[in-house]
């Protein structure tokens, strides 16, 4: 099997206020670069928008509170490994949450194509108001839509991973470290995994909970690293751009 490199691009954290005793669980935004054996430069995912930079909240976006920094900008992120948005072949959006497609404006003047699973690019079209269309909805960036998993490369597919939002995906990786499962929010935190619960403000639950039971035997059946959506212990744990991903030597999800 074929293996391709993995970056993974800190964007910033998100993070909701605790109302009893005001302290921000900060969560990590993530990104991932991956260059193929294909010779394709694939990005999954652009993170927050501009406007949040420098700002307490990501307003007019969302309520969260935010702390990013100019460099946890995509764009600036790419050029860390000396790439720019037009150096971007494939624009991977797993789901049009905000902090997921926040700078998906970066790409357009590229024309850069982003695969989307069609079920999520259709409710985004109909109006569903977590898919905000300011910010996904870009001139010059070609929606191509896909149905169920699909193989991008040999040793790269999207995963068709619903419930956190209609037509969640996710990515799994062939790497020379071993096999990747980029969750995404699939499988947001650790405590998914142990519990099987989801919030309730999930697109649907139930289903969400059937995603979690699939990529968690996957994981089991394969040896392949899960790699959360926003769990902080995990992130900080790992290799940020501009080094390759590496598994560290616990290799617990």
């Amino acid at each position: 099997m074929p293996t391709h490199d993995l970056f993974l691009l800190h964007l910033g954290r998100i993070g909701r206020p605790d109302p009893a005793t005001g302290r921000i669980p900060w969560a990590p935004v993530p990104s991932y670069l991956i260059r193929t054996v294909g010779g394709k430069t694939v990005l999954i995912d652009t993170g927050n928008p501009a406007s949040t930079i420098g700002a307490e909240t990501a307003q007019p976006w969302s309520d969260h509170r935010v702390d990013v920094r100019p460099e946890d900008d995509v764009v600036a992120r790419l050029a860390q490994i000396d790439l720019r948005p037009e150096d971007v072949d494939l624009l991977v959006s797993t789901h049009f949450d905000w902090d997921h497609c926040g700078r998906h404006d970066a790409f357009g003047p590229a024309g850069t194509e982003s695969l989307v699973q069609r079920r999520q690019l259709s409710v985004a079209r109909g109006g569903d108001p977590r898919a905000i269309r300011a910010l996904w909805d870009i001139p010059g960036i070609r929606y191509t839509a896909v149905d169920g998993d699909t193989e991008i490369e040999p040793g790269l597919r999207l995963l068709d991973t619903p419930g956190h939002a209609h037509g969640h995906q996710s990515v799994w990786v062939e790497t020379a470290e071993g096999p990747v499962l980029l969750a995404i929010d699939a499988v947001a935190r650790r405590i998914n995994l142990v519990t099987r619960e989801v919030p309730n403000w999930y697109a649907d639950p139930p289903e969400a909970v059937r995603t979690i039971a699939r990529l968690a035997a996957l994981a089991e059946e394969t040896g392949a690293y899960l790699i959360h959506g926003h769990e902080t212990s995990q992130w900080d744990a790992l290799p940020h751009s501009p080094a390759p991903f590496r598994r560290p030597e616990q290799s617990a999800n």
